[in-house]
């Protein structure tokens, strides 16, 4: 529904009247097909999934190497700090993955 949000936007700017979202959706759907409506999404998806599987990846990754570095077993619980800078980096370093959406969207445009 994001595709639909953006366009009712576009054409509330351009001539005043800002039609319903349903409206909006039959309307894209009528002219492009369900590929109109989808424009986009599979793309924010895809960046989606791999963001969020890295972020947990690369947390886990760091959660293990502190666990290494401060001689903790599988087990041991970390501290709230050494969560907090694991789950921090796993966060900054989960951005890699935004060119995709770009690139994609880029893509599927055509």
């Amino acid at each position: 529904m994001k595709t639909v949000e953006v366009t009712r936007t576009k054409i509330g700017a351009q001539s005043g009247r800002v039609p319903g979202t349903m409206e909006m959706f039959f309307n894209i759907l009528r002219e492009k097909g369900i590929r109109g409506v989808n424009r986009g999404v599979n793309a924010v998806a895809l960046r989606q999934v791999t963001g969020w599987s890295s972020r947990i990846g690369i947390s886990r990754f760091v959660e293990e190497s502190i666990r290494s570095i401060t001689g903790k077993s599988e087990k041991g619980k970390l501290q709230f700090g050494e969560k907090i800078l694991a789950s921090t980096i796993g966060g900054t370093l989960s951005c890699w993955n935004q060119p995709f959406e770009v690139s994609l969207t880029q893509y599927w445009k055509k």
